[in-house]
């Protein structure tokens, strides 16, 4: 008994090079689930706008110097902090449909702290809001 094994002769492209691998297989192959990536975006975020909330209320409670608050960036802030609760509640969407408890107690934690801190966000933007200085 004879077997026959067939082989297909490449024939390079412009967009591949030698071996007939294309430029843009190994960028395709690294890929991350949504679940995680939105869940961690949202949690790097949530300590980013902790720290700078956490700066800002020293600011306005202990040293009392209003000029070092982050006055000048008070709409990036709060779409910054809108923008993390969205990838928040999308990685607890994603993960409400998996089986890991661990992921979904991330995803729900990130939720609720994202949520807390914009509502602290702008309480705190509401109080200071006659020490800013506008300029007309």
């Amino acid at each position: 008994m004879v077997s026959i094994k067939v082989t297909k002769q490449m024939v390079p492209t412009p967009s591949m090079g030698w071996g007939g691998m294309s430029w843009k297989d190994p960028f395709v192959t690294v890929t991350f689930p949504s679940k995680v990536i939105f869940t961690s975006a949202s949690l790097l975020l949530l300590l980013v706008h902790m720290g700078i909330f956490g700066a800002d209320l020293y600011h306005f409670t202990v040293t009392q110097e209003f000029n070092l608050m982050s006055f000048h960036g008070t709409t990036v802030l709060l779409v910054s902090h809108v923008l993390s609760f969205y990838w928040a509640l999308l990685g607890t969407f994603y993960t409400l449909e998996a089986n890991d408890k661990v992921l979904r107690g991330f995803a729900l934690t990130s939720l609720v702290m994202n949520f807390a801190l914009f509502v602290g966000r702008f309480c705190l933007d509401y109080l200071t809001i006659e020490y800013r200085e506008e300029f007309y």
